[in-house]
Parts: C-alpha cells; sequence; structure tokens
C-alpha cells in the first residue's frame, strides 16, 4: 500500500503549505491508539523541543500466560508506532524487539528526524550514556548534569506544594525528568513551553494526557491506600 508521506525537512518555512502538511501530522498523532507520552514525544521531536526521542514498554513477567498476554499486546503496540513513523517519514530503529529478556517482556525504538541524530542516540543507549541521551532528549542542561547525584530534586517529596499545583494545572505529562535542586525553576519553565507547544498544537493530546496521568495517580494512590 502506498502512502503519501510527510517530509518536512523540505518544506518551505512560514509557507500554507507548511501549515496544512503540519495539521495532517498532528492529526496522524492524534488517531494513532497510542498512549499520550509517545504522542507528546513525537509532537515535541517534530517542533524541534528536542533532537531525538526514545519510545517503549516494558513488564515484568509472572507467568507463561501473562507472558504471551504481554508478547501479543506489545507486538500490536509496535506496530502501531512503527507504522505511524513510516507513514511520518521519521527515521527510526528498533533497538530491542519484542522478546524475554531477564523475565522481562518489552520493546524499545530511537527516533530522531534526521539519520546523523539517529545514530547519535542509538549510540548513547547502546553505551548508556545519560548526558548525552539527556541532551538530545532536549532536557535542560543543567537538569541532565544533576541527573543520578544528590543534586537532583523530587518535586513530590521536596516540594509537596508545588506538585499539587502542578498536577493541578497538567503539568505532570510534561515533568518526564528529575529537575535539579538549583535549578528547578528555570527548568519548569522550560516544560511549561512545551506544554504551551501541545496546547496550541494539539490540545487533543493534552486532554488525553492529563486523562491518563490522573487515572494512573488515582490507581496508584488507591493501591498505596489499600495496603495501609
Amino acid at each position: 500500500m502506498n502512502r503519501e508521506r510527510f517530509d518536512f525537512n523540505n518544506i518551505e518555512k512560514n509557507s500554507e503549505y507548511e501549515e496544512t502538511k503540519e495539521k495532517e501530522f498532528i492529526e496522524k498523532i492524534e488517531k494513532a491508539p497510542l498512549s499520550s507520552d509517545f504522542k507528546i514525544d513525537l509532537l515535541l521531536l517534530v517542533f524541534d523541543r528536542k533532537k531525538a526521542t526514545f519510545l517503549g514498554d516494558i513488564c515484568g513477567v509472572e507467568s507463561e500466560e501473562q507472558k504471551q498476554k504481554l508478547i501479543k499486546e506489545f507486538s500490536e503496540e509496535l506496530n502501531i508506532l512503527t507504522n505511524l513513523l513510516d507513514e511520518l517519514n521519521l527515521p527510526y530503529k528498533i533497538i530491542r524487539d519484542i522478546e524475554d529478556r531477564d523475565d522481562t517482556i518489552g520493546f524499545s525504538v530511537v527516533i530522531a528526524k534526521e539519520n546523523e541524530n539517529l545514530n547519535k542516540i542509538e549510540e548513547a543507549v547502546k553505551n548508556n550514556n545519560n548526558m548525552d541521551m539527556g541532551i538530545m532528549f532536549g532536557y535542560p542542561k543543567t537538569a541532565v548534569e544533576a541527573y543520578g547525584t544528590q543534586d537532583v530534586l523530587d518535586l513530590e517529596t521536596d516540594l509537596p506544594e508545588e506538585y499539587a499545583y502542578l498536577r493541578k494545572e497538567g503539568m505532570l505529562p510534561f515533568l518526564k525528568f528529575t529537575p535539579s535542586k538549583l535549578h528547578w525553576k528555570e527548568e519548569l519553565e522550560w516544560a511549561k513551553d512545551n506544554k504551551k507547544i501541545i496546547e496550541e498544537k494539539s490540545p487533543n493530546t493534552i486532554n488525553q494526557a492529563i486523562e491518563e496521568t490522573e487515572e494512573y495517580l488515582n490507581n496508584l494512590e488507591k493501591e498505596r491506600s489499600e495496603r495501609e
């Protein structure tokens, strides 16, 4: 089946054509039966808020029945994702296919807009280079430098009032990184800018993200209360 591909690297800037193709791109993302996390990362990639992204899913296996169920679910998810990437002409590489590894089932895909950046992110993931990965994912440099040290900030624990406010404002889907203790305010502004972009370009994705985040947090809080 032949698909018309969106080659945004050859689009004339600020043109009516660019706006039309951008809308088509957003519609394809919104319609895809994927999680809001995947959609937000892809949109931020195309809007040049990051040079590359890493998408995937993983789950521990406790029984053969669960294993076969996960293989089926993740295979469908990976197929939907790669079909979308092909349609959008986004370079990608599957770095972990569906398989049983250390009692887990999962997959992972690295994606970029240019092949050069795809090679760089693949190398960074292969070498577990958190600094290079963080920079390519678009995270603030100060947050990347603090990652894995005592300088990271746990918003929920260290600043519970700020965390509650951010949750109320629908910011949590844009806080997939750990802020630093010294520069967290500036880093949050970066995350807020990302949210503004998605709100403007794809409000449907924002709504999906907030709904999924609240459902996850409510279930987590319910589990915690049941254990107490």
